[in-house]
């Protein structure tokens, strides 16, 4: 148990005891009187004085009800005459039950000291605060706590004894356990080589200071007493009030800080400190605890070596050659923007403090012309260590480095090396370079199949490849020289060129469509794809395109967008022709029905059982057909148009579905675990669950069947299982039956519509579905829907 525990348990059992005090005090007050009467009584007998203290009981009942300890009347011998409910529970017995003397309780280590106690109460009139150990009922030893008093007759003769007792045995092993802990910390306290202080508020009134704070700030114990932190800080860094505030407001419960002490010689201590609230119960701060450690040394020394790596490191940062320091285990002690430049490093150079470069040399050797040399020559200069100064490497890009490695001693141990790098590149090879550079650009340029133009800022044209001049017409020498937005823009499309023209004026690079006319004056389209062009210095020079034709392609897109709109035309055509054929073909079938019937009524005498049977036929053909031409303009109307998606608890949607539906006696459906809500249209989605269910109740033949649905999810989307023990489908009919006019079986209400106008509504929401299925076993459909925003 925390030590704050346990001072906040001692606190509420002294304020536990003094409220049973006052009140056993008033009651003996108020009960004064009614007492002396009863002594007067209890004098003439013992059983008088029984009879007398029942009687008074019925008037004490309520106080023992109230009073929270043991309270307990005995006689002069220690037999118990009364107790209350809680003395009963703490020693186990009751006097209404069997005879209790509590002389008999009393540990036999405290037999004397009872009995001089006894002797005390029987002479003083009262004893409190009097402690013994007593054995309850059950055998367990306790440590009890007693305030008794006399009862007296009205001649003044003690009659009985009354008490009230309170168990502290927790109380006592919760000191024990207190003085026990303090020794401990005491011992911690004064042997810490860091400060630590107990104070009430900032060290004013320190209740606890070891050996090592006082050391550390030469003054005395007495001293401290009278000080505040404020008085032993250094006058440039009183700061710490921010966090003073928040940790007194409840809103941190420490804080650690550097900063400058004075100690009582004058002497300025740099300490890390470290204060920390102990709280009560309802969070306000009861002391504060405080750990200081010396760090003058180090501070002092930390800042000497920041500054000179700072001026090292401003000095490195500024060179205009890449600089990489490691340290003897290679990991990165310091590097420059340059280096990060030359090898193509993304990450500014103080994110690569302390990267392991053990294996940058396999890491990066692809850079490299050779590059099993580039790592053997680095394996050596590091087993080597020796220096080496200005040796040339040669990368895949043709870049030319010129490295050096410079070893690093320290009081003659190894603590690292120095690599440096410079790009010779320009210096060594520039007109080699720029030649080589420029007859494989103009390969390039010359056999592209796109067309490539470069202008200058007058859009006059510098230079076109041969594609180029194929697909204008023109020759290069045609072209050298004159405007290109003159010979090449249509009226139509010079308003669009000016407006790119001005984005790549601005340095910046675009892609736009551009109709035009060539030499023999045939309107073409092209995607330009243009760049500012620059020199040397940075100066626009111009500009370059690259061209593509896509006259064709436009062509393409003018054909689709005429055949979608054909297509959606003829859509709505076959709509309404689909919704005007439904009502001619269904409005006679009806008739035929609505005849059948009346048929059936007026000759159900005259006709024989066969016809009968055959007029039942045609009625059910007749629904059939009814239902095969609802089905169809189901199938029909279902378009992404159509779609009216919101949201859906199919949960609920699916329970009302199984309600609609005949389901026989021997037939159950059930529910696997709670379906999602989802966002999709009621219709369409009903449809989908309720083909499906009807499906799998129609097509079971087994005595008991049954029906399960289920789901499952992932991040974009939902898949249902819908699972029978029906006959079961072939295999090779698994693709067929989703194919309209396609059923399997020969049952009556079988159309080869339904799953057709599942699979549709699946599409829709851009989901699959398929099936496992075993003859004579059943089938499970399984069914996925793409998660709608």
């Amino acid at each position: 148990m925390e030590p704050t525990k346990k001072i906040e348990i001692l606190e509420r059992a002294l304020e536990r005891e003094k409220k049973a005090r006052k009140l056993a005090e008033k009651i003996l007050e108020e009960k004064s009187t009614e007492l002396y009467d009863l002594s007067e009584a209890l004098r003439q007998s013992n059983n008088r004085l029984k009879e007398l203290l029942k009687e008074k009981t019925s008037q004490l009942e309520g106080v023992f009800v109230n009073i929270i300890d043991a309270y307990i009347i005995m006689d002069i011998q220690g037999n118990v005459l009364k107790m209350n409910q809680a003395a009963k529970d703490m020693l186990g017995y009751d006097n209404e039950k069997e005879v209790v003397n509590l002389l008999k309780l009393v540990h036999s280590d405290y037999v004397e000291y009872t009995a001089a106690a006894f002797k005390q109460l029987y002479h003083t009139g009262s004893y409190n605060n009097y402690k013994a150990r007593i054995i309850t009922k059950d055998g367990t030893e306790k440590i009890v706590q007693i305030n008794a008093s006399i009862i007296y007759d009205r001649e003044g003769k003690p009659i009985a004894a009354q008490g009230v007792a309170r168990d502290i045995t927790e109380e006592i092993e919760i000191k024990k356990q207190l003085e026990s802990q303090n020794k401990q910390l005491d011992l911690i306290l004064d042997n810490s080589p860091i400060g630590i202080s107990l104070t009430q508020t900032n060290f004013k009134g320190a209740l606890k200071v070891n050996k090592a704070l006082i050391n550390m700030f030469e003054y005395s114990l007495e001293e401290f007493n009278n000080l505040s932190i404020k008085d032993i800080t250094h006058p440039e860094d009183n700061d710490s009030s921010e966090q003073l505030r928040q940790m007194v407001e409840g809103k941190i419960d420490s804080y650690t800080i550097n900063k400058r002490y004075i100690k009582k010689s004058g002497e300025t201590l740099w300490a890390k400190t470290k204060v920390a609230a102990i709280r009560d119960e309802n969070g306000k701060i009861l002391y504060q605890v405080a750990t200081i450690e010396d760090i003058t040394k180090e501070k002092i020394a930390k800042e000497k070596i920041e500054e000179s790596e700072n001026r090292l490191s401003t000095l490195i940062v500024n060179l205009q050659t890449g600089i990489l320091l490691e340290d003897e285990n290679r990991k990165i002690l310091l590097t420059n923007t340059k280096f990060c430049n030359l090898f193509g490093i993304e990450a500014p150079p103080e994110l690569l403090k302390g990267a392991d470069c053990s294996n940058a040399a396999e890491e990066n050797k692809k850079y490299f012309k050779n590059p099993e040399q580039f790592v053997q020559r680095i394996s050596e200069l590091l087993r080597k260590k020796e220096t080496v100064i200005g040796e040339e490497l040669e990368l895949v890009n043709g870049s030319i480095y010129e490295r050096s490695y410079i070893p690093i001693y320290h009081e003659g141990r190894y603590k690292g090396h120095l690599w440096s790098y410079d790009d010779i590149t320009i210096q060594k090879n520039y007109k080699e370079s720029l030649k080589a550079q420029k007859e494989k650009y103009s390969s390039i340029i010359a056999n592209m199949n796109l067309g490539l133009l470069e202008v200058d800022l007058n859009d006059q044209i510098l230079m076109a490849n041969q594609s180029f001049t194929e697909m204008s017409g023109y020759s290069e020498e045609e072209l050298l020289g004159k405007t290109a937005s003159d010979i090449f823009l249509i009226p139509e499309s010079k308003a669009d060129f000016d407006k790119n023209d001005k984005v790549r004026r601005k340095g910046m690079s675009n892609s736009y469509e551009v109709r035009l006319k060539t030499k023999d004056n045939k309107l073409k389209y092209w995607l330009v794809s243009g760049a500012p062009n620059y020199d040397v210095n940075g100066k626009m020079l111009g500009s370059i395109g690259i061209h593509l034709d896509i006259t064709e392609m436009k062509l393409l897109e003018t054909q689709k967008e005429q055949l979608l709109k054909n297509l959606e035309q003829q859509n709505e055509h076959l709509n309404e022709y689909a919704h005007i054929v439904s009502h001619d073909l269904k409005s006679p079938l009806r008739n035929i029905s609505a005849l059948l019937s009346w048929t059936k009524e007026d000759f159900r005498e005259k006709l024989g059982e066969e016809s009968l049977m055959n007029l039942d036929l045609m009625q059910g053909k007749v629904e059939k057909m009814d239902h095969l031409i609802e089905n169809i303009l189901r199938y029909s109307s279902i378009e992404d148009g159509n779609i009216q998606n919101q949201e859906l608890n199919l949960q609920e949607l699916v329970s009302e579905i199984i309600e609609l539906i005949y389901i026989p006696e021997h037939i159950s459906v059930s529910i696997l675990r709670k379906l999602p809500i989802i966002y999709g249209d009621r219709t369409r989605i009903q449809q989908v669950f309720q083909n499906l269910l009807s499906n799998a109740v129609n097509y079971i033949d087994k005595e008991k069947g049954f029906v399960e649905i289920d789901y499952t999810e992932n991040t974009t989307h939902y898949t249902f299982s819908i699972k029978d023990n029906g006959i079961g489908i072939k295999k090779e009919h698994h693709q067929r039956i989703f194919k309209i006019f396609n059923a399997l079986g020969t049952h009556e209400k079988s159309t080869g519509v339904g799953l057709s106008i599942v699979k549709k509504v699946i599409d829709l929401y851009e989901g699959e579905i398929w099936l496992d299925s075993e003859v004579g076993k059943g089938t499970v459909f399984f069914f996925s829907l793409k998660k709608q925003s």
